[in-house]
């Protein structure tokens, strides 16, 4: 039989070892000596069986779909990504493609993500022995409806973690955040108190004579307001959506002007005009502050509306100073930002909002109220805080997790489309559309 490669390398090593003893002898005579050596050479050969048992591991995670996803070009893979983005806990790599390492097995992965988002599409999901402590991740970013086709009901008993937007997540993956600083007050009634005091003083410089503030206060503050030449905005890059936006927004222009940027001019939604995009599928900074300087209000509305699920469209907009965000989706937003800083569209009828809006642009202390908070919170907005904390948080709970096991029996109760809301606007008043929302998100939930 003949031997394998191993062991002929082991023999080898022997052989050689043998060899060098003997020369060592011939050399120094001292047979003392040679027995040092020998026994220096068996203590470094005992260290490293040992740290092949008990190693210090890099913890591995391999993306078995969408190596061109956004939060990989940013991110970056292998071991320096975690270093260079100042991860607390940076011992892990990543694999953006199982045929990066195409003879590396699949089980000698300590987490494999599955990428859930129409734009990648899985042709197959990966079948081997799985260890007990290999974590296979559900991830997304996408609503329910976006990932209807890719059939989750396939997957029962199947993922470990997930690592998505919503709330309950095994690991956050959260559009944005918004956080208090020091000085953010804690209550209601502090909130109105803080309201009252910068009325109409927001972001501008106080003038003050005799220790008094001058009606010039509010002359200076209102013109950055009245420079403004349009009053509402959108950016659209979907035309036809679950959580119909598109209907509302063409309802809301039959009382308002609305500029829609994009590229649904042919569904009779988009204004002919356009933002440049940027290559990691978001807008170009330079577009929101062409946002700020034109507009007093921006319509953040989601293409689905569905538990927790949030975007860009919103964060961008409240990291801006002087522009108020109209939200249209299912989170829960007294959640995720203070008091009085945006106007929630489900509220109102379309007309109503028009009136609503008007009202505000007619009055620069109400219209100001609702940037009260800027200078008492902090906004993280962009794909490079997402994804830092997303795969920094990864790789923390790939080394904390003591080997519990667990697993998903069905992914259905959270993501089955049937449980986002699809409103049809036919609410004879305000309080019963309320109703109806808080109803949806009920069973959102």
């Amino acid at each position: 039989m003949r031997p394998s490669r191993e062991r002929f390398v082991k023999l080898t090593a022997i052989g050689l070892l043998n060899s060098l003893l003997i020369m060592l002898v011939i050399s120094y005579g001292d047979w003392d000596y040679v027995q040092r050596y020998y026994h220096s050479w068996q203590q470094l050969q005992q260290q490293n069986t040992n740290s092949k048992r008990n190693p210090t591991r890099i913890k591995t995670i391999l993306f078995w779909n969408g190596p061109r996803r956004s939060e990989m070009t940013i991110f970056g893979t292998g071991h320096d990504a975690f270093i260079q983005h100042g991860c607390p806990v940076s011992d892990c790599e990543i694999v953006n493609s199982p045929h990066q390492y195409p003879d590396r097995p699949l089980e000698s992965y300590d987490a494999i993500l599955l990428n859930f988002n129409d734009e990648f599409w899985m042709n197959k999901r990966p079948h081997f022995q799985r260890r007990p402590k290999q974590r296979l991740v559900f991830f997304t970013q996408e609503p329910p409806p976006s990932i209807e086709p890719m059939n989750i009901t396939e997957y029962d008993n199947y993922f470990n973690w997930t690592m998505t937007y919503r709330m309950d997540s095994d690991v956050l993956l959260l559009y944005g955040r918004i956080r208090p600083k020091p000085s953010a007050p804690t209550t209601s009634d502090e909130v109105q108190v803080r309201i009252r005091e910068t009325h109409a003083k927001l972001n501008c410089q106080r003038i003050e004579m005799n220790n008094e503030t001058t009606d010039t206060t509010n002359a200076i503050c209102n013109e950055k307001n009245k420079k403004k030449k349009s009053l509402v905005a959108a950016m659209i890059s979907h035309c036809t959506t679950d959580g119909r936006r598109e209907h509302y927004i063409k309802r809301l222009r039959k009382h308002v002007k609305v500029d829609v940027y994009g590229f649904c001019d042919e569904h009779d939604l988009g204004s002919g005009l356009r933002c440049q995009p940027h290559e990691l599928l978001t807008s170009t900074p330079e577009c929101y502050d062409m946002l700020e300087s034109n507009y007093k209000f921006y319509l953040s509305f989601e293409n689905a509306i569905c538990s927790e699920y949030v975007t860009e469209k919103f964060f961008n907009i409240m990291s801006l100073r002087n522009i108020v965000p109209v939200v249209y989706g299912g989170a829960d937003y007294d959640q995720l930002a203070p008091e009085h800083s945006y106007i929630d569209a489900l509220e109102f009828e379309p007309g109503q909002l028009a009136d609503y809006l008007k009202m505000l642009d007619a009055n620069d202390t109400l219209y100001n109220e609702y940037l009260w908070w800027k200078d008492d919170y902090v906004v993280e907005s962009n794909l490079q805080d997402m994804v830092n904390h997303g795969f920094c948080d990864l790789c923390q709970k790939l080394h904390a997790d003591q080997g519990q096991i667990k697993y998903y029996p069905s992914l259905l109760p959270n993501w089955h489309p049937g449980r986002c809301f699809r409103p049809h606007y036919k609410s004879k008043s305000n309080s019963s559309r309320r109703r109806l929302v808080k109803k949806s998100r009920v069973v959102v939930d």
